[in-house]
């Protein structure tokens, strides 16, 4: 311990026994102690920015796609750019895209674009598309007939016009019924053969429900999503009020906001916005 100068002083002229007979002034050991206090953390609102992939070979040559790994065309890759650039002053805290070569890529193309380039993309197979098993690599025209008539339909035409807004998850039950009765004549085992419209819808919204749980538990912000039109329209379907079972154009975007435990539709379904945007901008 440390003695001032005028406690020396008096040590000195009466010795330490008289010492205790005077009161010295001394400042508290804490008088000098710095209060250090944490500022509460306030976390953002979790926003969701659930996208399709960009246009693939498959896409082009009307083949069935599902699990398959058709690549980006040329023109996909400038869309998911054009994504990119629309979706500029965006911070993303997070990234996920099926386990496709489709939807890493368009995720990616977009994050590096976006200005979110450090951003890593986690891959999730619960987020790909819906599987078709059998039918995978097929042609979609050569296939249309024989999918409407589990329904009773001469057409796939006539199959879409009456199903509407339960189309798509009545065409994922058609490949998953016909699979099950194994009418392509395949050896693929059960867990290769189509998925039923239940079986995608559990997986994207269990998926989707994991995905704003962790961006909340982390402060919340933007999470960027890439999945497939199939699942993605499969999805929504049990969710948005305003679902109307439209198709998805390549690199739409539905954004999702999570509040009270609960993912709910923000704005416009399968939006072309950012990719209209990020095109004038590439110009």
């Amino acid at each position: 311990m440390k003695l001032s100068k005028t406690l020396v002083a008096i040590i000195g002229t009466v010795g330490t026994a008289g010492v205790f007979a005077f009161s010295i002034p001394t400042q508290s050991i804490n008088a000098s102690a710095k209060t250090t206090t944490k500022k509460a953390v306030k976390t953002k609102p979790v926003t969701i920015y659930l996208t399709r992939h960009g246009e693939t070979t498959g896409n082009v040559m009307g083949r069935v796609q599902g699990w398959s790994d058709f690549p980006l065309t040329a023109n996909g890759v400038k869309v998911a750019d054009q994504l990119g650039y629309g979706l500029k002053g965006i911070k993303f805290k997070y990234a996920y895209a099926g386990n496709l070569t489709r939807q890493e890529v368009t995720a990616k193309e977009a994050l590096k674009y976006s200005g979110n380039k450090n951003v890593k993309v986690n891959i999730s197979k619960f987020l790909r598309e819906g599987g078709y098993g059998s039918f995978e690599g097929d042609s979609i025209a050569a296939d249309n007939d024989k999918i409407a008539s589990v329904y009773g339909y001469t057409s796939g035409a006539e199959f879409q016009k009456a199903t509407g807004s339960n189309y798509w998850n009545q065409l994922q039950d058609a490949y998953y019924t016909l699979d099950q009765e194994n009418s392509q004549n395949t050896k693929l085992v059960s867990g290769d053969r189509a998925e039923s419209a239940a079986m995608v819808q559990t997986r994207m919204t269990n998926e989707l429900n994991t995905i704003a749980k962790r961006t909340l538990k982390n402060g919340g912000g933007n999470a960027l999503v890439v999945s497939s039109g199939m699942s993605i329209n499969e999805y929504l379907s049990t969710m948005a009020p305003n679902y109307t079972g439209a198709a998805i154009p390549n690199a739409a975007v539905t954004k999702l906001v999570y509040k009270n435990g609960k993912l709910s539709v923000n704005g416009p379904i399968a939006s072309l916005d950012y990719v209209n945007k990020g095109a004038q901008l590439m110009k």
